[in-house]
């Protein structure tokens, strides 16, 4: 035995001095003409001597590396698709590393009569990172992959990951809205393919960008600056949805998944009957002189049931090629969702306190929402190459949004009959709302170059988007009240005699009809190619709005009634018989713009200019259901507006950009604040009212940009951005007169300063990767403000103090984070993401120090994706697993007793000292699993 062991000492010597001495091959694989990665490639290395062969693929950096390999000659073979294979010999040599890097080039194809130029798969992250590269102005880039692999499934969603972007989210939960650098949504427009849409909200222009599945879309845009050939309705930026197009070869793409949500785990989830059908107001459908009776109306939208386990699902379908000729292109892309969630709020509404000026809590309101959202649409593409001169293109989108949404409210008041927590008259309204929202939007495009330095192109746009809905609100009222033995009564729960049940039609379509018309001369000036652009465009927009609520009240004969939850045993009498004709929100809006521009490009040497002006004239007209003797029935405003715009880029070299931009932008008011409507959303905490005397907001905005994209996926932006604007719009709280409820108001604010920087950073070390952007936003507007105070007299009075403040909307710091895996070889990928948003003025009060802010918060999504076979791969999704909610405060401490008009009693979430408590949403998370297919 004494002999073996120093054997086995030798024999593991040599084990380690071997595993120590082997060799390693690394390297990366390239396109051969412009010397970017490819990543995704199969690399493979061949043992000469034994024939032992091994494979990896390149990481998302480019590069590769063979470990452990034994000394020797070693064949290195990369492939890719469509490209020729190349391979190389390498000697491995005991402990030394062998390098190499392998040029592959583009199999070279035959077309007759067209030329096609060579360029990124669609859709991808590559295609993705060469439009900002290449692009004439400031933007930002999602692809589709990058998409597909996120955690999000609608188009809101993606856009907070883009550097310098944050969302405002709806009552359910989920992203509605783009904030661009701190701008509100009111300052962005939305493009489908680089041109305007409609907008189905019945109030607003700008679009809820949740009508939009994710899926549709092979990249989204962020633009941050403009062209003189864009329009100049855009402060902010744009976001452009650029529509998937025709594979050059026939390709199928599905989707099939199933959605959860945690809180119809934990709570069930309640539905309204009819949930399927829209309806048109009596009103509407008979005359305006028709007297509706109780047969014209539903008790449907006010019966309720429970389902225990609601499962969503998702779908897409994607089938698209071109002919053996390749002139001929065609896809058609359909999609499907359907979300469901049940989310809970309670919400203080609030006065202030003449004395103090502090926010003075007159309600305390419970909220439940159980919200079903169906997402369809279809997109079709048509294009047809006649030669390489010759071009048309038509495009159609059919997108449409219903939902569903029962909500449950019950209002307590703090000042009658309150004695304690949980004590007090309280009011209750179950409520439905039946909402569907479409966009219609058809286009053809046509390119022609009719010689070498003459080119033109014209683009014909028929959209349209529409609104309908039906909503059903029922008063209750009950109580609980302390007894004179310390317990606490339970009151019935009986009908509002005066409100009883409230049924609403409402109805919108916004119709474009638009010409663009561009014609591009080309000379040689000197050695430099100078691209002059003259273009003119026209777009007839009318927008035509229908509005009725109708109460059913109790007979006189029946009066008072007891609710046990069936609307069926109470019984109704129409007491508004022809509906609200004469509201406001009967309006048509028509409003014609056009435009003008002369532009130029040129590059000299690594300067590229591209810069001029534009010419845009607005005509705005309304006619409103206000009686004729009544100021605001009509309206009439007329205006133009010049704006320039110049974007530099500086190529330092291939990989790195220096940019610097002005452009002048406007933002035009929306049709229903022009209007003197005295209605609002169903959802605010405020009553809103129009204002005819709103102006437009103008602004003048610089940029200045570095970019570096090393190799990859890889990128390295940072700028600086100043905005002045003048007249810039936002809401503010104001009491019409005494003994009136505050409304929400839109109006000019003077003058506003929005500046900041952006870091947006992506690295990767071959299956690793780290995303992050960091946006800082800094905006001021000083406006003038009511202070409370009881003057020598001791009556109630004010003074206006002039208060600075942050534009409503703007978060000082908004970041992502995210921690990313990919490899394409085994098929791979997942994420972890981070979104960090800043606190923000909400909404803007009258009062000295009384705006009402939202909490700073962080939501945390995660999502993976694994291939199975050749076509297949499973897929899951996690959103909010943090439950953040969506949390209201006022910067003013809560009184250490109450304040003033209550008992004096302690209010629950309340805490003295601390900022004011005014609303908390919570969401819980959401699940998706499902399946791809790819052919």
């Amino acid at each position: 035995m004494k002999r073996i062991y120093p054997l086995l000492i030798l024999l593991l010597l040599a084990t380690v001095t071997q595993a120590f001495a082997q060799g390693v091959i690394k390297g990366s694989v390239i396109d051969q003409k412009n010397g970017e990665p490819l990543i995704g490639a199969t690399i493979s290395v061949k043992n000469e001597s034994t024939g032992k062969k091994i494979s990896t693929s390149v990481g998302l950096d480019g590069s590769f590396v063979f470990r452990n390999l034994s000394a020797g000659s070693y064949e290195v073979e990369a492939h890719y698709v469509s490209y020729k294979d190349e391979s190389k010999h390498v000697t491995v040599r005991d402990n030394e590393t062998a390098t190499v890097t392998l040029n592959l080039g583009v199999k070279s194809r035959e077309l007759t009569e067209v030329s096609i130029r060579g360029r990124a798969a669609g859709g991808s992250d590559q295609s993705a990172r060469r439009v900002e590269q290449r692009s004439d102005q400031m933007l930002n880039a999602v692809s589709a992959r990058s998409i597909e692999v996120s955690p999000d499934i609608t188009v809101a969603n993606v856009t907070q990951r883009v550097s310098g972007v944050s969302i405002q989210r709806s009552n359910n939960g989920e992203g509605q809205y783009a904030i661009i650098r701190g701008m509100e949504k009111r300052y962005t427009y939305t493009l489908i393919n680089g041109f305007k849409i409609p907008s189905p909200d019945n109030k607003n222009r700008y679009v809820p960008l949740d009508i939009f599945p994710a899926d549709i879309i092979d990249r989204l845009e962020v633009n941050k600056s403009l062209t003189p050939g864009m329009e100049g309705d855009a402060i902010a930026g744009g976001i452009n949805l650029v529509l998937k197009e025709a594979p050059e070869d026939f390709t199928v793409r599905a989707n099939l998944g199933v959605g959860l949500a945690q809180s119809n785990i934990d709570r069930g989830f309640t539905k309204f009957g009819a949930n399927s059908n829209t309806y048109r107001s009596p009103r509407i459908l008979n005359g305006d002189n028709y007297n509706a009776n109780i047969g014209d109306f539903s008790n449907a939208g006010q019966r309720f049931s429970t389902s225990k386990l609601p499962i969503g699902a998702i779908g897409s379908l994607s089938i698209g090629g071109r002919s053996a000729d390749k002139k001929f292109g065609a896809l058609v892309s359909l999609s499907y969702q359907d979300v469901n969630k049940d989310t809970r709020g309670v919400f203080f509404q609030g006065d202030v306190d003449p004395v103090t000026n502090a926010p003075v809590l007159t309600d305390i309101i419970a909220r439940r929402y159980s919200t079903q959202q169906e997402r369809t649409s279809a997109i079709a593409r048509l294009d047809y190459r006649f030669n390489n001169r010759n071009k048309l293109i038509f495009d159609g989108a059919f997108i449409n949004l219903a939902q569903n949404q029962y909500r449950y409210s019950s209002d307590t008041s703090l000042n009658l009959a309150r004695t304690g927590i949980g004590q007090g008259r309280v009011t209750e309204a179950p409520r439905s709302i039946r909402n569907v929202q479409k966009i219609y939007n058809f286009s053809l495009h046509g390119e022609h170059k009719l010689t070498d330095n003459l080119a033109i192109n014209y683009t014909g746009i028929y959209s349209k988007a529409t609104n309908i809905e039906n909503r059903y609100s029922l008063a209750l009222i009950t109580g609980r009240t302390l007894q004179a033995n310390g317990s606490v009564l339970q009151q019935p729960t009986t009908i509002d005699a005066l409100k009883g049940q409230t049924q609403t039609f409402a109805y919108n379509t916004d119709q474009d009809k638009s010409g663009f018309l561009n014609l591009v001369y080309s000379p040689k000036i000197g050695n430099t190619v100078v691209d002059f652009t003259f273009g003119g465009m026209y777009r007839n927009k009318t927008r035509n709005s229908t509005y009725d609520q109708y109460t059913l009240g109790l007979p006189l004969s029946n009066s008072t009634q007891t609710y046990n939850g069936n609307i069926d045993a109470n019984t109704f009498a129409v007491s508004s018989l022809q509906g609200t004709a004469s509201d406001a929100l009967n309006y048509n809006f028509t409003e014609n713009i056009g435009g003008a521009y002369a532009q130029f490009k040129f590059q000299v040497g690594k300067l590229q200019a591209i810069g001029g002006a534009r010419y845009e004239h607005t005509s705005q007209n309304f006619v409103d259901g206000l009686p004729v003797t009544q100021a605001g029935k009509t309206g009439s405003i007329s205006y133009y507006d010049v704006l320039p715009s110049l974007n530099l880029k500086y190529m330092i070299d291939s990989r790195q950009n220096l940019r610097a931009s002005y452009y002048s932008a406007i933002s035009r008011p929306n049709p229903y604040e022009l209007v003197p409507h005295t209605t609002g959303d169903p959802d605010a905490d405020y009553q809103e009212v129009g204002n005819p005397s709103l102006k437009r907001a103008t602004a003048d905005n610089y940029d200045i940009r570095y970019e570096f994209f090393p190799k990859g996926l890889d990128q390295f932006l940072a700028g600086v951005f100043y905005k002045r604007i003048s007249n810039p719009i936002e809401y503010s709280l104001v009491k019409p007169g005494t003994g009136l409820d505050y409304v929400l108001q839109p109006g000019n604010f003077g003058n506003a300063n929005n500046y900041g920087f952006e870091l947006d950073v992506t690295k990767y070390i071959r299956h690793f990767g780290v995303r992050a952007n960091y946006a800082f936003t800094q905006s001021d507007i000083t406006t003038s403000k009511q202070q409370k105070f009881k003057d020598a007299n001791g009556n109630n009075t004010f003074r206006l103090v002039d208060q600075t403040r942050p534009l409503q909307g703007q978060s000082k710091n908004i970041g992502n984070l995210s921690f990313l895996y990919k490899d394409t070889k085994s098929g791979l990928d997942a994420q972890v993401s981070a979104v960090y948003t800043g606190e923000r003025i909400n909404s803007v009060s009258p009062y000295l120090d009384n705006d009402v802010w939202q909490k700073g918060f962080v939501t945390l999504d995660v999502s993976a994706e694994k291939r199975i076979t050749k076509h297949f791969s499973i897929y899951a999704k996690a959103t909010n697993l943090t439950n953040t909610p969506f949390e209201l405060f006022i910067k003013q401490p809560y009184p250490p007793l109450g304040p003033a008009g209550t008992t004096g009693q302690a209010i629950e979430l309340q805490s003295a000292g601390k900022n004011t408590f005014v609303r908390k949403d919570t969401y819980q998370q959401y699940y998706i699993l499902g399946v791809h297919y790819k052919l």
